[in-house]
């Protein structure tokens, strides 16, 4: 699922590499405020955030689509849901990954595992990064 800022920031990923699952939903939808009390400038400001962060928006999903932001406003007046095929013709993604397409390259675990072991049994150090075996403390 990609709901909101996701949808937004899917649309505006790597033409091309702008990936959904098949059973996957997407919905776009406009800012909004949850909470709107106190007083009348507290009110007045937190309208005038909506709006530039409702023009905003609009403007990024209109990068990402290509769509005019007038014609995305319109659209928007609801919460838009999408299916994969939907969110393809719409312009939020451009594929539908497939577990046998080649979009996910299977681990070969089995020897991620044996290295991990030959450099525990050596007395090795991980890599930099490589967990909680990367800091600098003596090697167990």
């Amino acid at each position: 699922m990609a709901y909101g800022q996701a949808a937004m920031l899917l649309s505006l990923g790597m033409k091309g590499k702008r990936g959904v699952l098949p059973n996957s939903i997407t919905k776009l939808h406009l800012p909004k405020v949850h909470k709107s009390g106190g007083a009348a400038i507290d009110m007045w400001i937190k309208a005038k955030e909506l709006e530039t962060n409702t023009d905003y928006y609009l403007e990024l999903v209109s990068q990402g689509v290509g769509k005019p932001k007038e014609e995305l406003a319109e659209f928007l007046r609801g919460p838009r849901y999408f299916r994969a095929q939907e969110a393809i013709d719409y312009g939020l993604a451009d594929t539908i990954l497939h577990s046998l397409d080649g979009s996910f390259k299977p681990k070969d675990l089995t020897a991620q595992l044996a290295k991990a072991q030959e450099m525990r049994q050596s007395g090795k150090r991980a890599p930099a990064g490589a967990g909680r075996w990367s800091t600098p403390t003596a090697p167990r």
